[in-house]
This record gives structure tokens, C-alpha cells and sequence, in this order.
């Protein structure tokens, strides 16, 4: 495809006039925008979760120089003299990180991806393709051909060319899905999206941008030479939320407002370099650059000169804006442009207040190309509440607590002290304790009985560590209830029951957020942003990759449930193996090793070797009575085997046993003849022999019950009658 769509269709040139009005006309659109998002508060509140994500607040903002200041009009209420303790026990962080790659991990698998391009089922084709016919259609064709033959030879006909249509369309969405695919590939999506992830859990809500069209070079070695092909394709990317200005009006939904806008820097030699490219106007570009950087500002008046805008304070970097949105054929004309819709799609670029470029929507559709993902829903705005704001108050507890248990904490190091004037004074006339200082009694002072100990007295502050510690435990626990990522989802067991069941419980209560994030991440993310590169494939892709399909946003209902069902999966081996419940073992297989972490095509067969075994389980099976004799043969020649091995085994045991009786004959003989008393060595000599007898029983019995198993198999004997009949 062309890399844009130009409005001027007839080539001729744009009014620099006109073009600066429309400029004037667009930037009062985004000093409204710009308005609009500062009064929703949302920027304030982005600015403290960050803080909070670093570990800042006003008691410790200045032992921190490389963050952002506070905002204008609010200053640090920590008192410059004060020596309270400025710790910041930091748990947003590590709760936003293991939320975003807990949830990262499971919904973009290297293996695997949440979608997937279906034909759109026509429900009377299903049907036909399977034989069975509906009740019109069948009376069609027997009212039309009399012959039951000829008829049953139409019906097949019929079957086979929508058979073969199903199977073209099957072919062409399976076509379109990997061509989507490698354009996510190239772009990195899973890279952009777990970006929006970190966005999405620090400040609520992370925004990806595309499919726009993006200039690609490809180097190949072909015919022994390399060659350089440039191409356009489509891509996305992560975009800050705070180059992001949607419609005021917007509501929850971006794409239900008239316009959106995008902010980013540029430096003057970047805007410099775009004069010559296509859609770029040279003339607006010099202008600009004559002008120098100004700085979109909320404020608009019609009577000043330079409408929404204020001077820079970096002159070396201009801000550019795109724009989006709906835009009448007068104001395309406006800029030079010829188009016969009433209304069209554009996307316009701004630096300052000055159009450089104007362009179509690449899509027919005119749909924005941003899509926002929040993590927790807000009544009426598209920015949504993060993980960060979620744990605030948490934060601030266990920040207050820790702060207070080390100011304790120095109280407590060391004693206040008392001292009587009256009764000491300090030999180098200093009021104050150091190590080996000398005091004497003062003179005249009246001891009336007392020493110079009694002068002085020391006062120690209560430690309360635990008080304040349980303080701090709390703040932890109400951070898990208010985010529902308990410590589990963190790495951490902390005090779930060390048992298979209570794990699983656990697991299963941990699991619903993720099915409410993965479910959210569908709706806002997967479907629509899929959808739209299946619209770009409709407009610019090949013929064999077109079709009527659908997309099918699986991540929660394929990647979670994957991620939280592992022991199931596991579990479900014995049934795959069994025929009779129509699962296939190889799909099994193949979902058990990922839910492993583990790559399938690792372990898949080679080509060569897959199609020996295929002709090897093709063959004709053999005579069913062969194989049965054939297995009884070998059973009988293994049951031998076992037989002379356990004899074997019995043997040596009795000849073991044998030769210990005798050593022990040899030993009481040894001792009688040594002058031991024989009445005793008797007695042994009996409780030896009757030992003896036992352990040749057992060996006996041993022997004979591992032959003879305790249960009778079925038909020989009534049940509970086995050692009976």
C-alpha cells in the first residue's frame, strides 16, 4: 500500500492561508482537549502514583533530584529543620511489577497468542456439509429431479462444493492469521503490550497505538549479492498516557468521541529532515522552523495572535501534534484537498499552530488508532485505576507506621536525663554528657543526706515496636484485600496451608482477578486492535488471504485457564488415552508441555521419521486371534522367567539363613567347651531352635502367598469364599 492516503487527490496545490486558518481551527480543538484532561483531575493523580511507584513523597522529595517537582500552587509540608525519620517502605512498586508480569506472562506466552481469525459459521451450510439437508431445500430438489438416484447424486454434489467452499474459507482465515502474525512479529507486540501492562498497573491505564503504516528495510542475499527492499507495513507501539488527548465528551470509550489527539517531541533537526517527504509541506515546515518551539497550552483566545500556544523553554525541541478525527469537506478543502464525501477521516500534523502534513484515515472505517487497556474501570472516563492507586492508602499506612517506629526507635536508643544544678556542676563548665566528663558537687550546695548520684536522674522512652509493627501488618493485609493480589501471586506462601487441597484453593481464589484483567484485556485490547489489522489485511492484503471471519479474543478462556488448570491437565492423561472419549492425545500433549513452560515443536518428531512411523501405523493390522495367542505366549514365557527368578531368589535366602543357624551352632559350641555354664547356653540353645522353626515357617509362607494371590480372580469362587473353595 501507499504509505498514506493524500487528501489533495488532484494534485494541486494547498492554500497557505487556508491552511493557516484550518491550523487556527485545529488547535482550538486541542487546547479543549488539553483543557479537558486537567480538569478530570487525572494528571494529579498520575503524579502521585509515580511518586508513590519511586518511593517519594513531601517528607524525602528532597533527597530526590532526578524526579518531576511537585505540581504548581503545592508545596512540602516537612518542616526544613525537622529530624523525623523520611523512610518509605516502597510496596507499590513491587506489587505493580508482580501484578504486571504475573498477568504479562500468562496473556503473552512466547508460544502461544490470545486470538485467533475464524470463519464466520453460516449455520444452513454447516448443516448441508454434514448431509443433512433443510426441509425447502430438500423439497426443491425432489420436486425439480424425479429420479431417486439423480437426486442422491445431487445432494452429494451439493455437499462436496460447500464442503469445499468451508474448507477454502478455513484455508484463507488461517492464511489471514498468520500473515497478522508475522506484522506482530515485526513489531514486537508482545514487547509493546507488556509495556501497557507496567502502564496500565502504575497509572491505570496504558495505551497501544495501530495498525499505522510504518516503513520497513529488509536486507536479503539474493543471487550473490545482498539487496535492499523497503516496504510499508503495519505496526503498533506503546504510547505514554501523558501524550494522550482524547475527546472530553469520549466517555469510557475513546472511539465514541469526534476527535483525538497525540503529543510528542521532536528536535529541530528531525523536523528539519521531514521536508521532501511525501505528504510533508516544505513551505509550513520552513515556517515553522522560523517561528521556533512553542508549547500547546489549555488557554485559548480568539484575539491572540498565537491561539494555544506559549513560548518553549527548550528551544532546540517543538512539540508535534497528530490529530484524529472527522473533518467536513469545506475544512478539506481548506487545505488544499478534493474529496466528495460530506464528511471524511483525517489525520492531521501540527507543530505549533501549523499544518505540515494532512492525510485520510489508512482505514475506511475512520477508526482511531489507539486502543486503551485499564486495569479497574471509572464511571464515565476512558482512564482507568491502577494498582498504584489501589494500594495508596495501604502505602500511606505502612509509610506512617515505619516512620513513627523509627522515630521511637531514636527515642528510645538512649536516655533522657535529669540533673539537679543545685547539688553538681560539670568541670569543664559544659551542661551537657560525654563520655569520662567529670562533675563535682557544687560548692555550698545542701546534700541534706543525698550523693552526687542522686543528682542525676535518667529517664527511658517506652520501645513500641510491636504496636506499630502491627500497624504496618495491617497496612500489608488491607493491601491485598483492596488489590485481590494476595502474597501467593507474588512468589510469596506467607500463611496459605502447606497442602495440595489448600493450594489448589488458594490458586482458585487468586485466579479471578486474573480472569477479570484477562477478560478486560480482550474487550479493550485483543478484539479491537486485532480487528482493525484484519480490516487493514481486507483493504491492502492479498485476494487468497480475504474473507468473512471473525475474532476469536481467547486469552481468558485458553491462556489463564491453561495457566491455572495445570494439575487438571496433568489429571486428564488417563481419559486421553482412552478412545471411547473422542480426545486427541497429540493436542494434549501439546497443551500439557506449555502449560509446563515447555515448547512443543522441541519435541515434536522430524518429517522423516514422522512419515516412517505413519507408514508403519498404516500397515494392516494383523489377525486379532494371532495377536491374542502371540500375547498369551509371551505372558506364559514371562510368568517362567519370574518363576525361576524367585526360586532363584528363595534358594539363596534358605542357604543364607542355613549358614547363620550354623555359625551360631559353632559359636554356643565355642562356648560351652570355654567353660559357660551349660544350663544357660541350654536355654539359648531352646529359644534359638524355636526361633528358628518360626523363621523357616515364615520363609515357607512367604513363598507360598507370593504365588498364591489372597483374591481369587472373578468365576472361580463365590465372593468372600476364596480360601474356601
Amino acid at each position: 500500500m501507499e504509505e498514506t492516503r493524500e487528501v489533495s487527490g488532484d494534485g494541486q496545490e494547498p492554500s497557505l492561508e487556508k491552511l493557516e486558518a484550518l491550523g487556527l481551527i485545529l488547535s482550538k480543538s486541542r487546547s479543549e482537549a488539553i483543557r479537558g484532561r486537567e480538569a478530570s483531575g487525572i494528571e494529579q493523580e498520575w503524579t502521585e502514583d509515580e511518586e508513590y511507584f519511586e518511593g517519594i513523597d513531601d517528607a524525602n522529595r528532597g533527597e530526590s533530584k532526578s524526579f518531576r517537582s511537585k505540581p504548581p500552587g503545592q508545596i512540602s509540608l516537612r518542616d526544613p529543620n525537622s529530624t523525623s525519620s523520611t523512610i518509605f517502605p516502597n510496596i507499590t512498586r513491587p506489587y505493580c511489577e508482580a501484578a504486571a508480569a504475573r498477568v504479562g506472562d500468562i496473556l503473552l506466552p512466547t508460544d502461544d497468542r490470545g486470538w485467533a481469525l475464524r470463519p464466520t459459521p453460516v449455520p444452513t451450510l454447516v448443516s448441508i456439509s454434514k448431509g443433512k439437508f433443510p426441509v425447502d431445500i430438500q423439497r426443491q430438489i425432489e420436486g425439480q429431479i424425479p429420479d431417486p438416484a439423480a437426486q442422491e447424486t445431487t445432494r452429494q454434489e451439493i455437499v462436496d462444493e460447500i464442503t469445499k467452499d468451508i474448507e477454502s474459507a478455513k484455508e484463507k482465515s488461517s492464511k489471514a492469521e498468520r500473515r497478522i502474525d508475522d506484522w506482530h512479529v515485526q513489531c514486537q507486540y508482545h514487547a509493546h503490550n507488556r509495556q501497557i501492562l507496567e502502564d496500565c498497573t502504575r497509572l491505570g491505564t496504558g495505551v497501544i497505538k495501530g495498525p499505522f503504516p510504518k516503513k520497513t528495510t529488509v536486507f536479503a542475499f539474493i543471487n550473490g549479492k545482498l539487496e535492499q527492499k523497503v516496504d510499508i507495513v503495519p505496526a503498533s507501539e506503546r504510547l505514554d498516557p501523558w501524550n494522550c488527548f482524547p475527546d472530553p465528551q469520549c466517555g469510557e470509550n475513546i472511539h465514541n468521541g469526534s476527535f483525538f489527539w497525540e503529543r510528542a517531541d521532536i528536535t529541530r533537526k528531525e523536523l528539519s529532515e521531514l521536508k521532501g517527504t511525501p505528504g510533508y509541506i516544505d513551505e509550513q515546515i520552513d515556517s515553522v522552523l522560523q517561528e521556533g518551539p512553542k508549547k500547546a497550552v489549555a488557554e485559548y483566545d480568539d484575539n491572540r495572535a498565537q491561539l494555544g500556544t506559549s513560548e518553549s523553554e527548550n528551544k532546540n525541541l517543538f512539540e508535534i501534534w497528530y490529530f484524529h478525527g472527522q473533518m467536513t469537506k469545506e475544512v478539506i478543502e481548506a487545505a488544499g484537498g478534493q474529496v466528495d464525501e460530506d464528511l471524511v477521516f483525517a489525520q492531521v500534523t501540527i507543530v505549533n499552530n501549523t499544518i505540515i502534513r494532512s492525510t485520510l484515515n489508512p482505514l475506511d472505517t475512520g477508526e482511531f488508532p489507539y486502543d486503551f487497556m485499564v486495569w479497574q474501570r471509572r464511571a464515565n472516563s476512558p482512564w482507568g485505576i491502577g494498582v498504584a492507586r489501589q494500594i495508596r492508602p495501604s502505602q500511606r499506612m505502612v509509610v506512617g507506621a515505619a516512620r513513627n517506629m523509627m522515630d521511637n526507635a531514636g527515642l528510645s536508643g538512649g536516655p533522657m536525663w535529669v540533673v539537679d544544678r543545685s547539688l553538681v556542676v560539670p568541670v569543664n563548665g559544659v551542661w551537657e554528657l560525654a563520655p569520662r566528663k567529670g562533675w563535682v558537687t557544687k560548692e555550698g550546695a545542701n546534700m541534706d543526706g543525698k550523693t552526687t548520684k542522686d543528682a542525676f536522674t535518667f529517664i527511658v522512652p517506652p520501645m513500641e515496636q510491636e504496636r506499630l509493627q502491627g500497624i504496618i501488618f495491617l497496612g500489608l493485609k488491607l493491601a491485598e484485600d483492596v488489590t485481590g493480589l494476595p502474597l501467593l501471586m507474588q512468589g510469596q506462601q506467607g500463611k496459605a496451608p502447606d497442602t495440595v487441597g489448600g493450594m489448589q484453593i488458594l490458586n482458585n481464589n487468586a485466579s479471578t482477578v486474573l480472569r477479570r484483567i484477562a477478560r478486560l484485556f480482550d474487550d479493550l485490547i485483543t478484539e479491537p486492535h486485532v480487528r482493525r489489522y484484519y480490516n487493514y489485511l481486507l483493504q491492502y492484503g492479498e485476494d487468497e488471504e480475504k474473507g468473512d471471519f471473525m475474532v476469536d479474543a481467547r486469552g481468558s478462556s485458553a491462556l489463564v485457564e491453561r495457566d491455572i488448570q495445570n494439575q487438571q491437565i496433568l489429571q486428564m492423561s488417563a481419559i486421553v488415552a482412552n478412545p471411547i472419549f473422542g480426545l486427541d492425545p497429540k493436542k494434549w500433549a501439546s497443551e500439557f508441555l506449555k502449560s509446563q513452560r515447555l515448547d512443543p515443536k522441541r519435541f515434536e518428531y522430524d518429517d522423516e521419521k514422522w512419515r516412517q512411523l505413519v507408514e508403519q501405523l498404516s500397515q494392516r493390522p494383523q489377525d486379532q486371534s494371532l495377536a491374542v495367542a502371540q500375547l498369551n505366549n509371551e505372558t506364559k514365557e514371562r510368568i517362567k522367567a519370574f518363576e525361576l527368578q524367585y526360586g532363584q531368589i528363595e534358594n539363596d535366602k534358605q542357604r543364607a539363613f542355613e549358614g547363620a543357624m550354623k555359625e551360631i551352632d559353632i559359636y554356643l559350641d565355642q562356648q560351652e567347651q570355654s567353660g559357660v555354664r551349660s544350663i544357660e547356653l541350654d536355654k539359648l540353645r531352646a529359644r534359638l531352635t524355636e526361633n528358628r522353626e518360626k523363621l523357616a515357617t515364615q520363609i515357607k509362607l512367604s513363598g507360598t502367598q507370593a504365588l498364591t494371590p489372597p483374591v481369587e480372580p472373578r468365576g472361580r469362587a463365590e465372593s468372600g469364599k476364596s480360601f474356601q473353595q
